[in-house]
Formats: structure tokens, C-alpha cells, sequence
């Protein structure tokens, strides 16, 4: 049976436990590196390899998480010290147990916050991985994951080197990463990438991991590891201990199984003894996959923050306003290569309740494929809050992706000739959900038939090329009502569509209905409510308006978005109506 044949059946999985503990105790020196004992006496390597077998583990993890080229230093190739190691745990395993190939975090930070090329962290995980494949092992293990942005090269860096099973775990204090992930915002982005598991590994006993599980559950589509450490460390005697013996240690695990956790193991300062009753505990036990209640149909992340798309969520606010067409300003400042504008905007949209932003830096005299996604980068640093990269020119998007940490949205795919076939796996490579444009040739789809005869098409393409539905959410394509009366409710139509037969969350550029009339304001915020009223999920607008912040805001309140009225009554308790126009 193929470890992935386990992962989708009914049992649950037993991992090892700490690899260090037990080298301490076999002859790993004070400073020496686990990685460089492995090099220098393999046989006890696979001793504490046989020791877990031995123990009931089903998966073993290799003697791996520093042997990245970064840690391992220039003297030791990367690529044949995780070969040497996989086979070392292939030999103790003898089919009794997988072999989970393990990867560490590099010791490196990427760009913005530090030095760190995005392609650098690839190659490098795209080496580790390769060894480890040749070695023989049956998945690939990230461990102790504290950077978004790392983890998510680590997914692609294996997707591209192999078709084994990818399991992430990332590490939690005091409910956020190092660099400020929440366990449900990891959870989204590595659900956007396909990782076939999550979880969570070391951080501290299992106590503190039970609202960490539960905080993922509402959302939780994937199978979960967690590997607690033995307990909270003490220092005795010089020596730091881990106090949680095994029979505590399994019983304080036996509360996951009904929380929908499918695999268990340890980490720091568990033992052979620890997976045993581990093993034992489990031993009747089955499977019991969480029930969803929180699923959205599309969701962005940035770094700390998850924004849902979907029927039973606020509707999403995309700020339109960094975009070059019709500002002098910005776009002599973009010729420039400046971004104070742009960066000014990013502020005063935040400010104003936008959930999203979308960067366009498409202008005359301007190169794309360089300033999107420097400006991305400067945003990434400055703004915890999803973008949506915005640019006719699929190199442009490509670049820009390599600089955001999360799963951003990408303005848009349409049917234009190799627009799918491009973008398409570029987003699922990146787990970047995208606006799917229903616009075909060179005519606009007028009616809602003809649009959804595009959708329809676009659909089809996207499943051929192995695209979730998580990944896409649909543009309702709103067109002027000063050029054709029934532009509203065709676009009304497209929506109710999308939302009762595809079960697609779907997005509008609001201020397109109303181009060419007067009082484009008013168009503007009672189409928003209409739409909202439809099923529509999001919009792309100023937030500047203040029309349009009160019918989202009413639109909320009616559609059962704000509870007990609380955002309402908080924001709008001193309202005043402004003056009536009388239409003579």
C-alpha cells in the first residue's frame, strides 16, 4: 500500500518522535550537528530509526531538517547527504514503516524581511528534495515551518521535483508563527497550494496545541499532523528536560482524535517509549474527518491575514485606486520607478475598509514586468493586507507572484487566445486564486447567455488543467447601462448563476455600470445592493465613497452579515440624510 493509499482511508497514522533526545543520548557531542553525526556514524542513525519502528511508528522521518545547503556548509553536497540519509532510514524502515523526508527552515530570510532571493530558496529546497527522493522516501516532511513565505517555496520546490505526497508543519508561540502567521491563515495558503497535509509540530505540549487545532477546524479540508513536544522544557542539572512521560503524553493526545486529527507523533523530547503508548491509544481508533463549517469559496492571504470569498461571508471590498488611468501623479511618479503615491493610496484605501487591493502599474513609458512587482514588494512590507496584482502582461504577474508570501489574486484570466494556458498553471503552481474574465475575441459578451457560454468554456479549460474551483472566482462582467438598458440585469443574471448552479463566488468593477451617466455615485450604491441582494461575493471600488461604504454596510446588515447590528449601530449612530433630489 502506497502512503497515499493510507491517507485516504479510515486510519489513523502514527508518526516517530524526536530524533535529537535519543542522538544526546548515543553520542551526539555538545555542538555537534545531528546532520554531521549522520555523516560520521550512520549505524546510530538507524538505530534510533529501528528503535521507533520497533515502537509501532508507521512513519519514520529521515535524519534531515538541517540538510539544506545553507546549513550543511560548502564541504557536504546537499543532494547526496539527503540520498545517504533517506537510504539510511529506508534500511532500518524494511517495509515495516514510511519514510517521511524531512526539511527544515533554511536559516535564511527572504526578501523583504531579509536578504534571500525567492529562486534561491527554491533551488536549494529543489536539491534536498531530489536527494531524498532518490534515497527512497514516500513523502515529503517540512518541519517546524515559521515563515509563510518559506513554506510555500518548500511546496512548490517539491511539486516540481516530484509527485510524492507533501506534508507542511509549522510552528506556533502564543498562537502566530515567528513572523506573524496564525495556524488558520497557514492553513488557507497551504490549502491553495495543494499540500496534501498540514500541521503543526513542535511550539510546545499538547495543551497549548488545542486552540491551534480548533482554530483551523471551521476550515480544515486537509488531513492534520500534530507533534507536540513532551511538555513545556525545564532546565535540571544543567540539562533541559521534558517532563510529559508517555502515558500522560498519549492521553493528553487522545482529545484530537475526536477533533478530526488524522496523524499523531512527537517532537521534542518524545521517545520510542512516548509512540508506543501512542500506538496503543490509537490502536481501536479511526479516522473522523472534521465537519466544515466555516468554507469559503475562494480565500487570499497575506502573511498574517486570510480574507474569505463566499455566500455565508461579508462581501469583500476590493480597492480599485492604484491604478494609473486618469492620475497624473501616479503615473509620473511609476515612470519614475517611485512609489510614494501608490504607497499613500495603499494607506488611505486600508484606512477606509478596503479588504483588498488591486496594484496596477500599467502606464506609458512604464516597464511591468520590473516595477509591479517591486511595488509589491515595498506594499508586502508596509501593508498586512491581500493584493491583487493587476496587469494584462502574464510576465508582469509571474514576477510579482515570486514576491508576495501568501495566495494573492490575480487580475484576470480571460478567454483570450493562451491567457488560461498560461496564468492558469502559474496560479495553481502558486496557489493564487484569480478572476476568471468571461470576455472571448474581440466583441463583449452583451447578454448573460453569451457570458455564461464563456464561463462555461473557461471552466471546462481550467479542470483540464487540474485548477481547483478554490482558486477561481468569477468577474459578473458589469457593462454600462448608458449603452445598453439591460446591462444591469444581465449582469444580475451571471450571478445568480454562478452562485446557484456553479457554486462559484463571483466579483464586479462596480463603477463600470455607470460610466457615461451623471450621479454616477447613486448608480453605483444601489447596483452594489442589488448585486450584494444576487449573491455576489466581492467588488472592485473606491472605498473613498462614502455612498457605497453605507449601502455595503446596510447590505450587511440586511443579509444577516452583522450580527445583533453591532458594526451598524457603532458606525452610523450620529447619521444624518443628506439632501433629496427631486427628479422635475
Amino acid at each position: 500500500m502506497s502512503f497515499t493509499d493510507l491517507l485516504q482511508n479510515h486510519e489513523i497514522i502514527i508518526f516517530d518522535g524526536g530524533m535529537g533526545t535519543l542522538l544526546q543520548s548515543s553520542g551526539l557531542r555538545p555542538g555537534q550537528s545531528p546532520e554531521e553525526l549522520g555523516i560520521s556514524r550512520p549505524g546510530i542513525i538507524r538505530e534510533v530509526h529501528e528503535r521507533y519502528v520497533s515502537s509501532g511508528a508507521q512513519v519514520i522521518t529521515t535524519n534531515t531538517f538541517g540538510g539544506s545547503a545553507f546549513k550543511l556548509g560548502p564541504m557536504v553536497k546537499a543532494l547526496d547527504f539527503n540520498r545517504l540519509m533517506a537510504e539510511t532510514a529506508r534500511r532500518a524502515a524494511q517495509g515495516r514503516a514510511y519514510v517521511a523526508g524531512s526539511i527544515g527552515p533554511t536559516g535564511k530570510m527572504l526578501a523583504p524581511l531579509g536578504d534571500l532571493e525567492f529562486h534561491q530558496l527554491l533551488s536549494v529546497f529543489k536539491e534536498q528534495v531530489t536527494g531524498l527522493v532518490q534515497g527512497g522516501v514516500d513523502l515529503i516532511l517540512g518541519e517546524t515551518m515559521f515563515d509563510l513565505a518559506e513554506a510555500k517555496a518548500l511546496v512548490m520546490a517539491a511539486r516540481e521535483v516530484c509527485h510524492l505526497p507533501v506534508a507542511v508543519c509549522m510552528t506556533f508561540e502564543q498562537g502566530q508563527s515567528l513572523t506573524g502567521t496564525s495556524p488558520l491563515v497557514f492553513l488557507d495558503t497551504m490549502q491553495n497550494l495543494g499540500a496534501d497535509i498540514v500541521g503543526i509540530n513542535c511550539s510546545s505540549g499538547p495543551d497549548d496545541f488545542i486552540p491551534l487545532v480548533q482554530s483551523m477546524l471551521p476550515r480544515l479540508e486537509t488531513p492534520l499532523l500534530i507533534q507536540p513536544n513532551a511538555g513545556l522544557p525545564i532546565l535540571e542539572d544543567g540539562r533541559t528536560i521534558f517532563n510529559l512521560g508517555p502515558e500522560e503524553f498519549s492521553t493528553k493526545l487522545s482529545p484530537f482524535l475526536s477533533m478530526g486529527v488524522k496523524m499523531l507523533g512527537g517532537c521534542c523530547g518524545t521517545t520510542p517509549d512516548h509512540i508506543r503508548a501512542l500506538r496503543q491509544m490509537t490502536r481501536d481508533s479511526q479516522y473522523r474527518e472534521p465537519v466544515l463549517t466555516d468554507k469559503p469559496c475562494v480565500v487570499l492571504t497575506s502573511r498574517s491575514s486570510s480574507i474569505p470569498f463566499g455566500f455565508s461571508f461579508s462581501p469583500v471590498l476590493i480597492g480599485e485606486r492604484i491604478n494609473p488611468t486618469g492620475k497624473r501623479d501616479l503615473t509620473t511618479q511609476l515612470q519614475g520607478s517611485e512609489f510614494t503615491r501608490a504607497l499613500e493610496l495603499a494607506e488611505e484605501q486600508t484606512a477606509l475598509g478596503a479588504s483588498v487591493l488591486d496594484v496596477n502599474v500599467g502606464a506609458p513609458m512604464v516597464d511591468e514586468e520590473k516595477l509591479l512587482p517591486a511595488l509589491i514588494r515595498d506594499l508586502v512590507a508596509k501593508f498586512d493586507i491581500p493584493l491583487c496584482l493587476d496587469s494584462s502582461s502574464s510576465e508582469a504577474i509571474s514576477n510579482a507572484l515570486v514576491e508576495y508570501p501568501g495566495s494573492p489574486l490575480i487580475n484576470s484570466i480571460s478567454g483570450e487566445k493562451d491567457r488560461m494556458d498560461i496564468l492558469g498553471p502559474l496560479c495553481r503552481r502558486f496557489g493564487a486564486p484569480f478572476i476568471l474574465l468571461p470576455i472571448k475575441g474581440k466583441q463583449l459578451p452583451a447578454t448573460a447567455s453569451e457570458r455564461l457560454r464563456i464561463i462555461e468554456e473557461l471552466l471546462e479549460k481550467a479542470q483540464g488543467l487540474n485548477i481547483p474551483r478554490r482558486l477561481i472566482l468569477v468577474d459578473a462582467l458589469a457593462l454600462t447601462l448608458s449603452s445598453s438598458s439591460g446591462a444591469g440585469l444581465d449582469c444580475l443574471e451571471v450571478i445568480r448563476h454562478c452562485r446557484e448552479k456553479c457554486g462559484l463566488a463571483s466579483v464586479i468593477g462596480l463603477s463600470n455600470i455607470s460610466f457615461g451617466l451623471p450621479a454616477r455615485e447613486l448608480v453605483n450604491s444601489s447596483f452594489l445592493s442589488m448585486c450584494l441582494a444576487a449573491g455576489m461575493s466581492a467588488f472592485i471600488a473606491n472605498p473613498g465613497s462614502l455612498r457605497i461604504r453605507e449601502s455595503l454596510a446596510v447590505s450587511n446588515l440586511i443579509l444577516g452579515h452583522d450580527p445583533m447590528a453591532q458594526k451598524f449601530i457603532r458606525n452610523f449612530s450620529r447619521w444624518k440624510p443628506a439632501g433629496t433630489v427631486i427628479d422635475k
